[in-house]
C-alpha cells in the first residue's frame, strides 16, 4: 500500500492549484469572448487575458489576410500601426510561425534570430524574450499571438501549453467575429452603392450630364468636403427631391 509523504501531498496540492487556475483562465475566456461578435472587443479581451496570464510586457495579435498577416491588436497602444503593419507569410518570426504553424520560443536576444525582422516603429522589437504561437481554427490559420518581455525570461512548458490552448480556444471566437465584421462592411458597401446610384441618376437628369460626369461630381464633393460619398449622395438626393 502506497502512503503519500507530506512532500508528495504538497506537490499534489500545488499541481491541483495550478490546474484549477488554468481552468479558471479558460472559463474566463469562454465567458468573456465566446458570445462577443465585435472583432475589436474580442481582440482586446484576448490581449488582456494573455498579458495577465503570461505576465507579458507586450502582447500583439496579427490576423491573416490572403497571403499576409496584419497587426490588429496590441497591449501597448499603437493607434497608427494597427492595420498598417503588414507582413507576408514567412516574413519575420511572426510570418514564419504563420507559414509553418509552429510555436517559436526565444528566451533571450530575440532580435538576433536569423528570422527576425525589425519594425522600426515597434519598440517591442528591441526586447529580449519572444514567444509566438499560431491561432488555428478548424485547421485554418486565423492569426498569430506574440508575447514579449523586456528582459530575458525562462518560459515553462506548462505556460507555453496554456498559451497554445488559449490560442486554440480563441480561434473560433475571432473567426466568428471576423465573419460578422466582413458581413457588416459588405452590407454598408452595398447600401452606399445604392445611394450613390440614385444620386447619380438625379444629377444626370437635372444637369443633363453623363453617368461618369455625375459620379465625378459626387467624388469631388466628397474629397473637397472630407465627407463620405454616401453622405454627399444622401444630401444630393434630399436636395434634388425637394426641388
Amino acid at each position: 500500500m502506497y502512503i503519500m509523504t507530506k512532500e508528495s501531498m504538497d506537490s499534489l496540492k500545488r499541481k491541483l492549484k495550478k490546474k484549477d487556475a488554468e481552468l479558471k483562465i479558460l472559463h474566463q475566456i469562454t465567458d468573456t469572448i465566446s458570445y462577443n461578435l465585435n472583432l475589436d472587443e474580442v481582440l482586446k479581451e484576448v490581449v488582456s487575458i494573455v498579458s495577465d496570464t503570461m505576465k507579458a510586457d507586450s502582447c500583439l495579435i496579427y490576423l491573416t489576410s490572403d497571403h499576409s498577416i496584419i497587426l490588429k491588436a496590441s497591449k501597448i497602444p499603437h493607434p497608427n500601426m494597427i492595420n498598417s503593419v503588414i507582413m507576408h507569410l514567412d516574413e519575420g518570426i511572426t510570418g514564419w510561425v504563420a507559414k509553418h504553424r509552429k510555436t517559436v520560443i526565444i528566451e533571450k536576444e530575440a532580435y538576433l534570430d536569423n528570422r527576425f525582422k525589425t519594425v522600426s516603429r515597434l519598440s517591442e522589437d528591441k526586447w529580449e524574450s519572444f514567444v509566438s504561437v499560431p491561432i488555428i481554427h478548424q485547421d485554418k490559420l486565423v492569426g498569430v499571438i506574440n508575447i514579449q518581455n523586456k528582459k530575458s525570461k525562462k518560459y515553462q512548458k506548462d505556460q507555453i501549453k496554456l498559451l497554445s490552448t488559449i490560442a486554440s480556444q480563441v480561434g473560433g471566437a475571432i473567426s466568428n467575429a471576423q465573419l460578422i465584421s466582413e458581413t457588416r462592411v459588405l452590407k454598408e458597401a452595398l447600401k452606399t452603392r445604392k445611394v450613390v446610384e440614385k444620386a447619380k441618376g438625379l444629377l444626370m437628369k437635372s444637369n443633363n450630364i453623363s453617368e461618369n460626369e455625375a459620379y465625378e461630381m459626387i467624388r469631388r464633393k466628397s474629397m473637397n468636403s472630407k465627407k463620405t460619398m454616401k453622405e454627399i449622395a444622401e444630401a444630393i438626393i434630399l436636395t434634388l427631391n425637394i426641388v
